[in-house]
């Protein structure tokens, strides 16, 4: 790995990963790994938020109509921003901003960059306006199955309308990540989703002690337009202090604009691609029986934990460090890894090492984190017990998802967002057919079971259309998998055979608590250790993670 070649006007990258909250790029093992360390640190802390979040609005809503609608509702200014920000300018802006900054300095990226947030502040506020316009037919469209119930669909309808703004605030924030992702600044970034749970949570705290019949679920939504706005605003006086504020220019004055917004096609496109694989299980949920819709909510919010912990973590610092390697390339720069994997493959690595045996782990104790996490108040034991059968099919593709975040990213950052796109819609096709054959069986639990049977079509195709990249060459995949795999699932019969021995089905929940923390440890503990002792690659990785670069 190379560092972006410095310019006068350029910020200098810190080594030091505690003052840089990131870690600068290098080419030692483990460097990314310390790069998504502090990621992967305030992840953490982002979901355990979210946990307690969830755990209190089932604890006062439970998982019935009015869970339904603000899920829904959420969810509908959440799939635009995937769409717009996630999905299409962040794959954009990071290698363009690399390019323009790397040919014409720093100056120019911040032009580039205040352009690029007028172009999308102008947007977003028309699409807004038009999104509480049309919330009513917009639902109906999305979920309708709501639409027998008038009460239902007007009770989503509502809440889409206080909600959409967060699209606007969350939409803007991206850019400000984007740049101080640019600038190696991964930690706060990482951080400001927990400003989203804080706003959430107090919102859901303020509604218990003022809110009147049921009111309590609007405060829930203000406080998501809250948190949005926090989140763009807290990116500010960082951006300050290392001289890389966008500057407000004129789009059409900015040549790299035009670019950015060639390469948002294709990427909206595929984008919108993997949300219809979301939207295809909520529309087809909204025809089963009532609830599905947030069991499907809550076992998708646990399996993303690892997901977030590691996965996007990795993704994120390996994003900026391949994008300024494919950028010092195309203007003639040479990149010297020093005998060391590259980028992409140490990505892979990390991401199989963790997501196998959290995907056996979550399998095996389905029942027990849900009933510890959410079996309180309104949320019974039938609630328990058919959110855990969800997350048993999420499961199944947690490897998958991570899997498509890399190598996503490792086509992005190569200008490269066409081949994704392709990939992306067999995946669709086969998320159709599955979900449609599956549901019958098997219900919501089919159309979990599709996704992750999608996403493992969708990562192959990615990998296949990899070749023999020294990147990421196919053996060295191949030897982490054939390692891993038995170790994760020896790991998982473990700790299931064990948890259905010592589980006491009548205990209080800070005894059940205990035992369930005591077997994830122990879990890790065994996993850890036979890694440890039959994957000797893993050990200088392990080794290098401490280090400072």
């Amino acid at each position: 790995m190379t560092q972006t070649p410095s310019t006068p006007s350029q910020p200098p990258i810190e080594t030091d990963p505690v003052a840089s909250g990131a870690g600068a790029p290098n080419s030692g093992q483990g460097g990314l790994a310390r790069s998504a360390g502090p990621i992967s640190a305030a992840t953490f802390m982002s979901r355990i938020l979210g946990f307690v979040r969830d755990v209190l609005i089932a604890r006062a809503f439970g998982s019935g109509l009015v869970t339904d609608a603000f899920f829904v509702a959420f969810a509908i200014p959440s799939m635009f921003r995937r769409l717009l920000t996630e999905g299409a300018l962040t794959s954009a802006f990071i290698p363009v901003h690399s390019d323009v900054r790397a040919e014409k300095g720093e100056r120019a990226a911040r032009a580039f960059s205040g352009a690029m947030a007028v172009s999308l502040a102008a947007f977003l506020a028309v699409f807004c306006l038009l999104g509480i316009y049309f919330a009513r037919p917009l639902v109906a469209l999305l979920a309708p199955g709501f639409s027998a119930d008038p009460k239902k669909l007007g009770l989503t309808a509502d809440l889409t309308r206080i909600m959409f703004p967060f699209l606007f605030f969350i939409g803007l924030s991206a850019i400000a990540v984007g740049v101080l992702n640019a600038a190696r600044r991964f930690f706060l970034p990482a951080l400001a989703p927990v400003i989203q749970n804080v706003a959430m949570i107090g919102a859901l705290v303020a509604a218990g002690a003022y809110a009147v019949g049921g009111g309590a679920v609007y405060w829930l939504a203000w406080g998501v337009v809250l948190g949005g706005a926090f989140q763009l605003i807290v990116h500010f006086p960082l951006m300050a202090k290392l001289g890389v504020t966008p500057l407000p220019s004129l789009p059409w004055r900015v040549p790299s604009v035009g670019r950015c917004l060639s390469l948002m096609g294709p990427a909206a496109f595929g984008a919108a691609i993997l949300q219809v694989n979301v939207l295809i299980d909520r529309w087809l949920a909204s025809f089963l029986q009532e609830g599905s819709i947030s069991y499907l909510y809550y076992a998708n919010r646990l399996v993303q934990f690892p997901h977030g912990i590691l996965s996007v973590a990795v993704a994120a610092a390996a994003f900026p460090l391949l994008a300024d390697r494919a950028a010092i390339g195309r203007h003639g720069g040479t990149d010297d890894p020093g005998g060391s994997p590259g980028p992409l493959a140490e990505a892979g690595r990390l991401t199989l090492f963790i997501t196998l045996p959290a995907a056996f782990g979550l399998m095996a104790l389905a029942q027990p984190i849900m009933e510890i996490l959410f079996e309180r108040g309104a949320f019974g034991a039938a609630d328990t017990a058919a959110s855990a059968a969800a997350l048993r099919a999420y499961a199944l593709g947690l490897v998958f998802f991570g899997l498509v975040r890399i190598l996503v990213v490792a086509y992005h950052a190569r200008l490269d967002t066409k081949y994704p796109v392709r990939c992306a819609n067999w995946s669709v096709l086969a998320n159709v057919a599955l979900s449609v054959t599956l549901m019958i069986p098997f219900g919501y639990v089919g159309l979990a079971l599709a996704t992750s049977i999608a996403s493992g079509l969708n990562a192959w195709l990615l990998f296949r259309g990899l070749g023999g990249s020294a990147d990421w060459p196919r053996e060295d995949l191949g030897r982490a998998i054939k390692s891993l795999l038995p170790i994760s699932l020896l790991m998982g019969g473990l700790v299931y055979a064990g948890n259905a021995l010592i589980w006491p089905v009548s205990g209080g929940i800070w005894l059940r608590a205990g035992i369930l923390c005591a077997e994830v440890i122990l879990g890790i503990g065994v996993y850890l250790l036979l890694s440890w002792l039959f994957v000797p690659e893993l050990k200088g990785m392990l080794r290098a993670i401490p280090r400072k670069a």
